[in-house]
């Protein structure tokens, strides 16, 4: 069996790992062949996605800038694409906004010079929630819209799935709940259609979050547990710490304070863990706010400054300026 041949099985098996949703098997395949794939630009690609998917994104950002510029010199422009716009979510992941604006801006520009319109769709979603982030939810809509009318042209139902979820969380924050949970709904169908389990959670963590702010706390927190179960066995270990926050938010609010410790300390931990700064900033936040709820100003403070910190770090003005205010009412 040739060395070709045999990366072209590695690649295989790899992929079929990935298309199960099994990551975890994806990335430790990969990395058994760690020093043959990094001239093998589509497994290089598909192990930064697998570190992507298995919230590892600062080996994602590690393992690329130390890949790409070989993609960079192959003819593999799919590739290239591909690393590009995982760069991108990487940093984003890392909460280096401006760099990951730069990756999505880049990938964008590959895409349309090489006719790949799902990627330019992709790119300007993804471009849409770093708006979003530092509060331009004008920029964002106008980003989401343009990104579906790709997608709707092309069928690309996954694509529509994650816009449509995108889109909703613009809505949610601009205080629109019934289009956002609209939205959130069309997000969960088309994941369906597509065969995609994770974008059908996170849809329904999004409503989970809807219904905490309606102040529907037994339906966002059973909710959430379910997301979070399902983000558990998909082995992304973010989002089930983002979806355990919800929950642990809605037990806060109820009263149940030794539930809510339990799920906001898991979420405080494994987020700062994998590093996932706007998962970690908004946990932080849910745990000062528990803190003070059972009269602990210290630690409520602690936990808001480390948040500010990161939110900083993020430019989220809204949530900096609102936590700014919250620790000045301590």
């Amino acid at each position: 069996m040739s060395a070709a041949l045999a990366m072209h099985e590695v690649r295989a098996r790899a992929q079929h790992f990935a298309n199960a949703g099994a990551w975890s098997d994806a990335t430790a395949l990969l990395l058994q062949h760690e020093a043959r794939i990094r001239e093998h630009p589509p497994c290089a690609a598909l192990l930064a996605e697998s570190y992507m998917r298995t919230g590892r994104a600062r080996e994602a950002r590690e393992w690329l800038a130390g890949v790409l510029p070989a993609i960079e010199l192959s003819d593999d422009r799919a590739s290239l694409r591909r690393a590009t716009v995982l760069f991108g979510a990487a940093h984003f992941a890392l909460g280096e906004l401006e760099r990951a604006r730069r990756r999505f801006e880049e990938a964008m520009e590959l895409a349309r010079a090489d006719g790949d319109d799902p990627l330019v769709a992709r790119s300007m979603y993804n471009l849409g929630t770093i708006a979003n982030i530092t509060g331009d939810r004008t920029g964002a809509l106008a980003l989401y819209r343009l990104a579906l009318s790709v997608l709707q042209r092309l069928g690309d139902r996954q694509g529509l799935a994650e816009c449509y979820h995108n889109m909703a969380i613009t809505y949610r924050d601009l205080g629109k709940w019934s289009e956002a949970d609209e939205l959130e709904q069309r997000s969960a169908e088309f994941a369906r259609d597509a065969g995609q389990p994770r974008i059908v959670s996170i849809a329904r963590l999004g409503r989970a979050k809807l219904a905490l702010q309606r102040d529907d706390l037994d339906f966002a927190e059973a909710t959430a547990r379910f997301a979070a179960a399902d983000f558990a066995a998909l082995g992304d270990p973010v989002l089930e710490a983002a979806a355990k926050r919800l929950a642990g938010v809605a037990c806060t609010r109820r009263g149940d304070y030794a539930r809510a410790r339990e799920l906001l300390d898991f979420a405080v931990t494994r987020s700062l863990h994998h590093e996932a700064t706007l998962t970690a900033a908004e946990s932080l936040r849910s745990r000062a706010e528990l803190a003070l709820a059972e009269g602990n100003r210290v630690a409520a403070r602690q936990d808001a400054e480390e948040a500010l910190r990161l939110f900083d770090k993020l430019s989220a003005v809204e949530d900096l300026r609102a936590l700014q205010r919250w620790i000045s009412a301590l």
